[in-house]
């Protein structure tokens, strides 16, 4: 009931934050552009009033001096040098000047006829606004300035108003659906418990695989530029629209801290779409921003974020995020930032007192399958067997990023042990017609003990034809005579050697000579952008072709995109396996259904 009513206020509530920001922006604009018409117009009007207050000033100078000229009784051709001189100390002239070579057109002399009694006299003289442009650039900077100051005081208003409008929205309106559904009798109406126990087991399941190795969470704070009003409730305004933003995750968690921040935690992204959703949260809390705030500009909402595995050091994460919102405030055009929790893994396991394989011995790890798709059915034809461990600080950590620290060929050797005794225990529980796949350490392919171990344990094991063991192409070409037993006692329980990280075609037909070997594996380098550089089409291309000859299927490896899934089918790939496909899958019925 309250996803449905969610489903129907979320939209109203984004839709009114938007218009009322169109609206008010609409409005804004409309206005200024009315405010600079009405200025400029007085400022016109202010020009030609005083032009003309200028121009009665020339007429009553004109006239006085004819007034003199009268008293004195001047000729007016005779004593043509005396009214010459007179003229000229009032700014007049009998005769004009040459006009200046620029601005002719604008400066030209105005002639006037000034009378008095019987006396007639013709002067030239300036354009009022050349004789007194001090007084013109004065005047105007003044009326300017006023037009200014006047358009500062309209903005501060207009802010102070949509700040009281936005203060108090009409949350009856927008909430409305809210309170009718609560009030309504139908909260009385005895709900079955069966569908609520099912819900909550998928919720949990869907929480259960964000712990994938492809799934990450974001822990973000957010900083504005202006405070919002303190009447609101910031926590369950933002979870409302944040909630409705990214319904498609399976939590999403908002808090209001003891500083006055707000930190946001989304669980269940995709490697793939870190960036995706990095800005898509910027965006969200921006328009969600809005709703209170109008006046807000992108520039003024900055985020840091950072992505995480569950299990993370919250100190490490909580540290790593208040950086990225400093990077972020900082920058002038970057409004979000973010940092990756996984720069900090080297650093934490070098400095831990911790005894890493204690983690495989305490049982204290994981088991992930990841499945191979043929590419022309769709069809699943065998998975991979991929291990994490739960460190109490980094959260799942893959094989690739613990074994460094194992430092002895004990642990090197328990880590297979592992690994190979759960898978059995899975197949033995869960039987399936499909092979697993184990990529075993370089260390164990060639220790003595370990294939003895390997003799009494999976040789005992009635299903040991479903496993297939991994081996790195450089390995197999380069040490064959270490591997002599282990090829024996695979051999001995039907298994079969997929051999991995394949670059080139240099020794494939060395393969030839081994039945066990039913696959390659290409390498990540060969795979990854391949859609993109055709010398590594070319590479895939040759290695297909000998590949095809010897009979033997070539599997690509870490398919991230559609792009490259295309590109391995149009070079012959027989299957493929990646983030492309599915994430690696905890449960082994998931894999097998």
């Amino acid at each position: 009931m309250f996803i449905e009513i969610l489903n129907n206020t979320l939209p109203i509530l984004t839709n009114s934050v938007r218009a009322m920001a169109i609206k008010s922006k609409n409005v804004r604009m409309h206005m200024l552009s009315v405010y600079v018409g009405v200025c400029l117009l007085l400022l016109g009007i202010f020009n030609l009033l005083l032009g003309e207050v200028l121009h009665q000033k020339v007429h009553v100078t004109g006239t006085e001096l004819a007034k003199q000229i009268y008293s004195l009784k001047l000729d007016l051709i005779i004593d043509r040098d005396i009214i010459s001189a007179l003229a000229s100390a009032r700014g007049f002239m009998l005769e004009p000047d040459e006009a200046p070579t620029h601005f002719s057109a604008l400066m030209n002399k105005e002639s006037e006829v000034f009378n008095y009694k019987s006396t007639s006299l013709k002067l030239y003289h300036w354009p009022s606004w050349v004789v007194e442009s001090y007084l013109f650039i004065l005047l105007n900077l003044v009326v300017v300035g006023a037009a200014v100051w006047g358009y500062r005081w309209w903005i501060l208003l207009v802010k102070r108003y949509e700040k009281n409008a936005f203060k108090n929205p009409k949350k009856e309106h927008v909430y409305q659906p809210l309170i009718t559904h609560n009030s309504h009798p139908q909260s009385k109406v005895p709900v079955d418990k069966a569908p609520v126990t099912q819900n909550a087991k998928e919720d949990a399941m869907s929480k259960l695989y964000c712990l994938h190795q492809n799934k990450q969470s974001f822990f973000a704070l957010f900083y504005w530029s202006y405070p919002f009003p303190e009447s609101i409730d910031l926590e369950s305004h933002f979870k409302l629209v944040l909630t409705k933003g990214f319904i498609e995750l399976p939590q999403v968690s908002v808090k209001l801290l003891g500083s006055g921040g707000v930190a946001i935690t989304l669980q269940g992204i995709s490697l793939s779409e870190i960036d995706q959703y990095t800005q898509k949260l910027h965006q969200t809390i921006y328009q969600a921003s809005l709703v209170y705030r109008g006046d807000l500009s992108r520039k003024d909402i900055k985020v840091g974020v950072c992505n995480y595995r569950t299990g993370a050091d919250q100190a490490i994460v909580y540290q790593l995020t208040k950086s990225a919102l400093e990077q972020a405030k900082q920058s002038p055009w970057q409004h979000v930032h973010r940092l990756p929790f996984n720069h900090t893994y080297a650093e934490v396991l070098k400095n831990s007192d911790e005894v890493l394989p204690e983690y495989i011995t305490k049982k204290r790890f994981m088991l992930f399958f990841q499945p191979l798709f043929e590419l022309d059915t769709g069809e699943m034809l065998q998975h991979e067997a991929l291990i994490r461990i739960r460190h109490k600080s980094l959260g799942l950590l893959s094989a690739k990023q613990f074994i460094p620290y194992l430092k002895t060929n004990n642990e090197v050797m328990q880590l297979d042990i592992a690994v190979i005794e759960h898978v059995i225990a899975l197949l033995k529980s869960e039987p399936s017609s499909l092979i697993v796949s184990i990529n075993l350490h370089a260390f164990n392919w060639y220790s003595v003990n370990f294939w003895q171990w390997f003799k009494g344990k999976v040789g005992a094991f009635n299903r040991a034809d479903k496993l297939q063991f991994e081996i790195s192409a450089d390995d197999f070409y380069t040490q064959q005579h270490k591997l002599s037993l282990a090829i024996s006692q695979i051999k001995s329980i039907n298994g079969a050697i997929v051999v991995d990280n394949v670059m080139s075609i240099d020794k494939l037909t060395f393969l030839a000579e081994f039945k066990l070997v039913k696959g390659i594996k290409l390498g990540y380098e060969v795979i990854h952008g391949i859609d993109k550089s055709l010398k590594q089409q070319k590479i895939v291309r040759q290695i297909v072709i000998k590949s095809s000859k010897l009979n033997l299927p070539v599997y690509g490896v870490g398919v991230e995109t559609q792009q490259e899934l295309k590109t391995l089918q149009m070079l012959g790939i027989t299957a493929a396996q990646g983030f492309y496909f599915t994430e690696p899958l905890q449960e082994f019925t998931q894999v097998t259904s």
